[in-house]
């Protein structure tokens, strides 16, 4: 049985989910998770508060489940299907409404920073495990993860709009010519 705290973090997490931040008040999530507003305020503290909880809970289960099917993988190639078949997975999930994490950039840069930089830690950690798996000591890498992080956000936002379906096999292509490019001398050769 789940506590009271991780019932209003899964409701609050499921609203955030599908309406956005902004648009989700208190009242709509202590109506939902059936608690009083003193329980939740007892257990977050504030609106932010229960946002950043939401996002440290998010990542994590995204940290733990792309750690897990990247450590069953030997080689780039099947690391990177491996994050591919995670995210193609992901979208096509009924609860998928887009990154939250971008979602959070969106309705917080620039008025709210910590809760903007959640997002970006967690852009930030995507990104290291891009780059992991390149083999140690392999040239532009650096390049290769940051071509890959560009096409997986831009694989996200299609799937956000409900473009990617059918497509898998291009965008898998497209990725592993990305992590097999050559981007030495600012052009981009096959390798």
């Amino acid at each position: 049985m789940i506590s009271k705290k991780e019932h209003i973090l899964n409701v609050a997490g499921e609203l955030f989910n599908e309406f956005g931040y902004t648009a989700v008040g208190v009242d709509l999530i202590r109506d939902k998770a059936e608690v009083s507003k003193t329980s939740m305020y007892r257990h977050f503290g504030s609106k932010s508060d229960l946002i950043e909880a939401v996002l440290v809970h998010r990542h994590q289960g995204f940290e733990d489940e792309l750690n897990a099917v990247v450590a069953g993988e030997a080689g780039r190639v099947s690391r990177l299907n491996a994050i591919l078949d995670w995210h193609f997975d992901w979208f096509r999930a009924v609860n998928f409404k887009g990154c939250m994490f971008m979602h959070a950039i969106a309705e917080f840069k620039g008025h709210d920073e910590s809760l903007a930089r959640l997002a970006v830690q967690h852009k930030m950690w995507l990104k290291s495990l891009l780059l992991s798996i390149f083999e140690p000591g392999e040239r532009g890498v650096e390049e290769k993860g940051e071509a890959i992080m560009t096409f997986l956000e831009g694989m996200i936002i299609r799937a956000e709009f409900g473009e990617v379906a059918g497509y898998e096999e291009s965008y898998r292509l497209g990725a592993q010519a990305l992590a097999a490019a050559d981007f030495s001398n600012n052009g981009v050769k096959s390798a």
